[in-house]
Formats: C-alpha cells, structure tokens, sequence
C-alpha cells in the first residue's frame, strides 16, 4: 500500500478529480476532414488555417488547440481536456496559465488577420469554439 503525506495527496486527488470530470466521449477527436466556418477554412491534414483566403501561422500546439476547440463547435471544453488532448500528457495541477497563454496567442494572430472572434471563454471552466457573425 502507497503512503502519502498531505502535501502529496493533495496533488493526488486534483488529478483524480480532474479525470474524473473529464468526459472525453462527448470530445469530437474523430476523422481529421477540413472544418469550414463563414470566413475560417482550417486544413488538418496540412496543419493550414484560412482566414478570407489568407493563410494564419500558428504553432503547432496552438494549431491542435484551434482544431480540437473547432471540432468540437459551440461545446465547452474544460481546460483539463485541452491540456491534455493537446500536449497528451499528464495534467499538471494548474493548467491556467498555459492554456491562457495559448488562447492569448491564438487571438492575437487571429486578430492581426481579420477581426475574428471565435474563441469564448468560459470563466471558471475553460473554453469553446463559436462561429463569427
């Protein structure tokens, strides 16, 4: 039998926590076909995003966290799920500040193209993938 003292049971018991409320069959991680939005086009097959025609360049991590948030439109994805579908490791025990970066970049270029907001936070719980008007 393992023992842990508090500090290590604590940690423990965040990540089982957050498996726990991840629900990873309701994630849409299926077959990779090119998404179309009204003006985004996004290539996973060629790791290519499309914005009215001009060609976006993210990273590779901040491509995979785009496409698993538009495969997965108008659903809340929780930022336990991103981190670890998009880094496929463990969750560390705040992931905060990672997948805030991330998004921050994302925006950031997506806004340097064209006035696109498509990310919404979800305060307290993560992020989802809406389509702009």
């Amino acid at each position: 039998m393992l023992s842990f003292n508090d500090a290590e049971e604590q940690i423990v018991n965040k990540i089982l926590d957050s498996l726990a409320t991840m629900d990873f069959q309701q994630i849409n991680f299926s077959a990779e076909s090119v998404l179309s939005f009204s003006n985004i086009t996004i290539y996973p097959q060629e790791c290519r995003i499309e914005i009215n025609g001009e060609s976006l360049t993210l990273s590779r991590r901040q491509f995979a966290l785009l496409y698993l948030l538009a495969r997965n439109v108008g659903r809340i994805l929780t930022k336990e799920q991103i981190y670890s579908h998009v880094w496929n490791e463990i969750v560390p025990i705040n992931v905060d500040e990672t997948i805030r970066y991330h998004i921050s970049e994302i925006r950031k270029k997506l806004n340097e193209l064209a006035d696109i907001d498509c990310i919404e936070t979800v305060w307290g719980i993560g992020y989802r993938f809406k389509e702009s008007k």
